[in-house]
């Protein structure tokens, strides 16, 4: 019977944490005699400096997943290879200023309550601690143990003071001998926070809209995000929906045991959010029914078979109305354009960027780049290659409102070239010709296509791409079908984006509107330059996004 209630009972935790009481950590160390701790703890902070041997040490130790060992420099000196052995048997051992082949911090999750560990040796550590505060600033700690030395202890404190209301931090100097301590991890009301890391809306909503109204309750309750493109994060995100029968589901969906946010509504979410944290902090701590771990694929796959292929069509049709890559298309045909690339090399460019853009996101239905896109690097990139395009745009509407100066001053024509130096065209062009043959355009395509769709991937919705990805990875027998539906969105994803190269690129040809653009220089030149300008706010909203 105990059996067959486990998977329930585990699926209970896994998707309504917040009933639990928290759980204890019992720090450890500075042993006289190899005999285990007693008393029940779920994680043991293994100090070390036991004055026992190697041997003894080992065969106490309870399984890895219940110990974290932050050795002290005499443990280093004295015992390394039981160390290293301790390591390769999946005890992770923590020492965190560059001393040994080890962790440099360690992290321990239950019911979504995290505990961070450091252990700092030497008096003067040589770490990142940029690289620290950036894994605490991202997996936001209940706790965070820090293990160092009389004469590091003031510098250390410096380094994290901005998490300094949760720092437990230990001398060993002053360590007694047979020193043990619980710490108790307490529980607060979870909020889960489902968003896609693929959607600039859910960015707009988790960086910057909502962060106000989760700090007016920072102390009082916990917010654990999760991106539901991944597989574990969509069930639970469906078992939620069906409990709190969601119908209208968005990009963005909030949860708690008192109920549910779902809105994109910039202003409506913070009213909203601010009336469920007050329900959830007054509402006893309830729980929906157990399901079994089987539900949430019965009910995904339930969704999937209500798909038909137009409906699906339409779903990319209109996800692939993606402003930033309709200015990079713009950019890359008048650039190409402006440096005197024939028409024929054009349409070739374009064609690759496009084709580069659709398989790209066919890989990106597939999760495989799923792990870059939850990198903070990921973010970092992109506003780089957004902000360089914004501001090579903005130069090309200084040309443009220039040429129209010169123009209503001389009545002289300029063409087309933004009134770049003849000179300088001469020298882009020969450089151009010696230095990107034809070969390096098509990868200077296919480059720019995967570097703008992974970094601006389209907001998806909360129903059709999240499902058939989540078939397409984890239902072998469907799989086929589920990776064809993912062609025919892309397909239309893309559709979109051809009419934009295709408008561009023929209007750019048009006889009538070149011969228009002759007679009416001064607006021709002042509605380019407003083109690039509100080209280049797009992008720069991307960079700052």
């Amino acid at each position: 019977m105990v059996k067959k209630l486990l998977p329930f009972v585990v699926l209970w935790l896994i998707c309504f944490p917040s009933l639990a009481s928290g759980y204890d950590v019992l720090l450890w160390g500075n042993q006289e005699e190899p005999a285990p701790p007693q008393e029940e703890f779920l994680l043991l902070g293994d100090l070390g400096g036991h004055r026992f041997s190697p041997e003894a040490w080992v065969n106490l130790l309870p399984p890895p997943e219940k110990v974290v060992i932050l050795p002290s420099k005499e443990d280093l000196n004295r015992s390394p290879e039981v160390l290293n052995e301790l390591s390769r048997k999946g005890y992770p051992v923590v020492v965190s200023d560059a001393l040994g082949n080890f962790a440099y911090s360690f992290s321990f999750t239950e019911n979504y309550h995290t505990v961070v560990f450091f252990n700092f040796l030497q008096d003067i550590p040589t770490a990142s601690f940029d690289r620290f505060l950036q894994e605490l600033r991202e997996k936001n700690p209940d706790l965070v143990v820090i293990s160092g030395t009389r004469g590091n202890r003031a510098l250390l404190e410096e380094h994290f003071a901005p998490f300094r209301d949760r720092i437990r931090f230990f001398e060993r100097d002053g360590l007694p001998r047979n020193f043990r301590e619980r710490i108790a991890v307490e529980e607060k009301p979870v909020l889960l926070f489902f968003y896609s890391s693929r959607c600039p809306v859910c960015r707009e909503l988790k960086e910057k809209v909502t962060p106000p109204v989760f700090e007016k309750y920072a102390d009082r309750i916990k917010v654990v995000y999760l991106d539901y493109t991944l597989s574990k994060n969509y069930e639970k995100l469906v078992l939620l929906e069906e409990h709190w029968r969601v119908e209208e589901k968005t990009s963005v969906e909030i949860f708690s045991d008192a109920g549910y946010v779902a809105t994109e509504d910039p202003e409506r979410i913070t009213t909203l959010l601010e009336k469920l944290i007050e329900k959830t902090l007054k509402s006893p701590r309830t729980s929906p029914p157990p399901r079994p771990p089987e539900r949430a694929e019965e009910l995904i796959f339930s969704r999937f078979r209500g798909f038909t292929p137009w409906v699906v069509a339409g779903a990319g049709f209109l996800d692939g109305l993606n402003p930033c890559a309709f200015a990079t298309i713009v950019f890359m045909v008048n650039l190409l354009f402006v440096l005197g690339h024939s028409r024929q090399r054009v349409v070739e460019i374009g064609v690759t960027y496009t084709l580069a853009v659709f398989t790209t996101y066919l890989l990106l239905g597939l999760g495989i780049f799923q792990v870059w896109q939850t990198l903070a690097v990921y973010r970092i990139v992109s506003r780089i290659v957004y902000g360089t395009m914004a501001g090579v745009l903005l130069i090309f509407a200084i040309f443009s409102v220039r040429d129209a100066i010169t123009y209503k001053k001389e009545r002289k024509e300029t063409g087309m070239t933004l009134g770049l130096p003849k000179g300088l065209r001469v020298k882009i062009n020969q450089y151009l010709k010696e230095s990107f043959s034809k070969r390096r355009l098509f990868a200077a395509a296919i480059v720019s296509g995967f570097v703008v769709s992974i970094l601006e991937a389209g907001c998806t919705g909360q129903v059709y791409l999240p499902t058939i990805m989540y078939i397409a990875r984890e239902m072998v027998n469907y799989r086929l079908k589920a990776i064809g539906y993912l062609v025919f969105y892309n397909a239309f994803f893309i559709i979109p984006l051809v009419a934009v190269f295709l408008s561009v690129f023929f209007g750019s040809q048009s006889k009538a509107l070149v011969e228009f653009g002759r007679k009416n220089i001064l607006f021709s030149k002042i509605a380019l330059a407003c083109l690039f300008v509100v080209l280049s706010i797009l992008l720069l909203e991307s960079a700052l996004a």
